[in-house]
């Protein structure tokens, strides 16, 4: 069975536990690589990582693209959305299909 996980700011993420996903709380900007590279080893198929700690390492997310698996999905924090997750998606979606098909914009 595959196992998920939460990285992020505790108050992101602990409420995550309730469902069985095992949670990674980052401290600081600093703790966030290792976090991450703690993830990738654990044999999880999806990894939930929030947009603050996406933003402080995404030379890290980015290394994690190429794998099959884990998923690496970028979620809003508590403080809200910084649009990481959005402009991801959108880089993701133009690679697939070759053009800009979900975020264009009505003149």
């Amino acid at each position: 069975m595959y196992k998920f996980a939460a990285v992020g700011e505790e108050a992101s993420v602990f409420g995550f536990r309730a469902l069985g996903v095992d949670v990674f709380v980052v401290k600081d900007e600093d703790d966030a690589a290792s976090v991450l590279e703690k993830a990738r080893k654990g044999g999880y198929a999806v990894i939930f990582v929030t947009e603050q700690v996406a933003k402080a390492v995404p030379d890290v997310i980015e290394g994690f693209q190429d794998a099959p698996l884990p998923a690496v999905l970028i979620i809003p924090g508590v403080g809200g959305s910084l649009g990481l997750a959005s402009q991801r998606m959108k880089r993701i979606v133009e690679k697939a299909v070759g053009a800009d098909i979900l975020f264009q914009e009505r003149g």
